[in-house]
């Protein structure tokens, strides 16, 4: 999102977790870099009517960078929700390219594949059925270890990072 929107991505971390609240032509950028207009960006969501329901068809694209990782947000707009839940593929050997940490707690669980997590300095191999559970501010990594299979993550985070 850094690349895409040409700000930092320490800033954008103070944004995602209210540290800061951005300016307009920086809320303009975020909103360009997803696609969006600064209306849809800034609209708060409802529970009410169809927003209960996001069809396969529906689901916003959120990153398909230069390691082949697509992440799918599974639900309507974020405004106000606690949860963040994606629909996460990974490609054959590809993966967060490194390791990070932020603000929070993220559960997954493997629908097909390996998963190879790295929480500090351990790896742990999770495989289909299997599911983990982390404070988001240890540092962390993923990647796919297969050659030539993807893998597929049920992805929760809290706070909502995208």
């Amino acid at each position: 999102m850094a690349e895409k929107s040409g700000l930092t991505a320490a800033y954008l971390s103070q944004v995602e977790t209210g540290r800061t609240t951005p300016s307009i032509a920086s809320a303009k950028r975020i909103a360009a870099a997803y696609g969006l207009s600064l209306v849809e960006l800034l609209a708060e969501d409802d529970d009410r009517g169809d927003s209960i329901v996001q069809r396969r068809q529906e689901r916003r694209l959120l990153l398909s960078g230069r390691s082949g990782v697509v992440k799918e947000l599974l639900v309507h707009r974020q405004g106000g929700k606690l949860l963040e839940p994606l629909y996460v593929v990974i490609p054959p050997r590809k993966g967060s390219d490194g390791q990070y940490d932020h603000a929070g707690e993220e559960f997954g669980f493997v629908l097909s594949g390996t998963l190879e997590l790295s929480v500090e300095d351990k790896v742990y191999r999770i495989r289909k059925g299997d599911s983990f559970y982390l404070k988001s501010t240890r540092r962390h990594g993923f990647r796919n270890p297969n050659r030539k299979s993807r893998t597929i993550v049920l992805w929760v985070i809290t706070p909502p990072s995208f």
